[in-house]
């Protein structure tokens, strides 16, 4: 992270810890704000910024969405696998002059980022982390779009849809709710920023991951690295995966997977009575099963005293179980929601 942005957010009222931000002075306890349009800061993603000759047809042979789809207009959401197809991290991609940059959360950036340099061999491929060097921060609710045309920006009209200028990108990321991510330098974010704070509330990238939650849209971090199919969080039924591009790490594993039918383990949206938001990679349970966990949590978050919201890789058959816990059989109660999409897949 730049040390203008942390010292500038820390000035406009963050509270830091370990260079992320935990809360901000005004809002010391948010609950569930997704039903208000929010600024969102996002210390806890980072960027890495790959360039060169063959780039293209580099990415292209690592990650499971089709590389070639993107440009400086289309960003797209992907993941990189090892070559057993299990995860080690979900990024959006996206494309400024010709280079790539991927947004991913920093606690797997350093080992993504080791394994794509392991794997370039001689490919022309220039990889770096530029999270020092650019900030991301992004805008989410219902009143977006009209935040920024009140402050003269320029969105993109349709999901994924990206859009550079002056040295700012704006990516408008799908999901229930509209949200704008920006990339750009330390200097054009504290002006976006202190513009946008005069008329939003400042608020933590809690509220970013609630309406990724809320979305169905996964995410990997340091606890849950290799242990989750593209399948098993949903992320080709969110476009983060293409069966038509050919090979990958992993490429065999995820085919299969896909041509053979159903999945056995999926993702669910659940709500979980518990003090504080559980760890990815917690554990859940069920009595019927008893002391074999039957999934993980993927991502939480608290929305009020008590509650909170996650996304959980589950058995399938279990997700309408009834006596689902995390951490034990005696544990919070876990509570399955419903998804805005359909886990329902065509046959092939």
């Amino acid at each position: 992270m730049t040390v203008s942005w942390l010292e500038f957010l820390k000035n406009s009222g963050a509270v830091v810890e370990h260079d992320r931000v935990i809360s901000f002075t005004s809002f010391t306890n948010p609950g569930d704000e997704t039903g208000r349009t929010c600024l969102c800061e996002l210390t806890n993603l980072g960027l890495i910024h790959a360039s060169g000759d063959d780039t293209e047809s580099f990415l292209h042979s690592q990650f499971t969405n089709d590389l070639h789809q993107v440009t400086t207009h289309l960003s797209q959401l992907s993941s990189y696998c090892n070559p057993k197809g299990r995860i080690l991290c979900i990024f959006r991609i996206f494309k400024r002059d010709e280079d790539y940059y991927l947004i991913l959360p920093k606690d797997v950036l350093q080992l993504a980022l080791q394994k794509l340099t392991l794997y370039k061999l001689r490919s022309r491929v220039e990889l770096f982390d530029k999270s020092d060097q650019l900030v991301l921060f992004g805008i989410a609710g219902p009143e977006t779009e009209s935040a920024l045309n009140h402050m003269g920006i320029d969105f993109p009209e349709n999901d994924d849809e990206c859009l550079t200028d002056d040295r700012v990108t704006v990516i408008r990321v799908p999901g229930v709710s509209t949200r704008a991510l920006f990339v750009c330098t330390p200097e054009r974010a504290i002006s976006l920023w202190k513009s946008f704070s005069d008329v939003l509330p400042c608020m933590t990238y809690r509220v970013w991951d609630q309406h990724d939650i809320l979305s169905g849209i996964p995410q990997v971090t340091a606890n849950t690295m290799e242990t989750f199919t593209p399948q098993m969080t949903n992320l080709e039924l969110v476009n983060g995966v293409s069966f038509t591009k050919g090979c990958y790490p992993g490429q065999e594993v995820v085919a299969r997977t896909h041509y053979l039918g159903k999945p056995n383990r999926r993702m669910y949206r659940a709500a979980i009575t518990a003090g504080q938001a559980p760890e990815p990679g917690t554990n859940i349970f069920s009595l019927t099963t008893g002391n074999q966990a039957i999934g993980k949590v993927v991502v939480s978050q608290m929305v009020s005293k008590g509650s909170a919201i996650a996304l959980v890789v589950l058995r399938s058959e279990m997700h309408q179980s009834p006596d689902l816990h995390i951490q034990s059989t005696t544990g919070p109660d876990v509570s399955i929601q419903k998804l805005p999409y359909s886990l329902l897949v065509q046959s092939v």
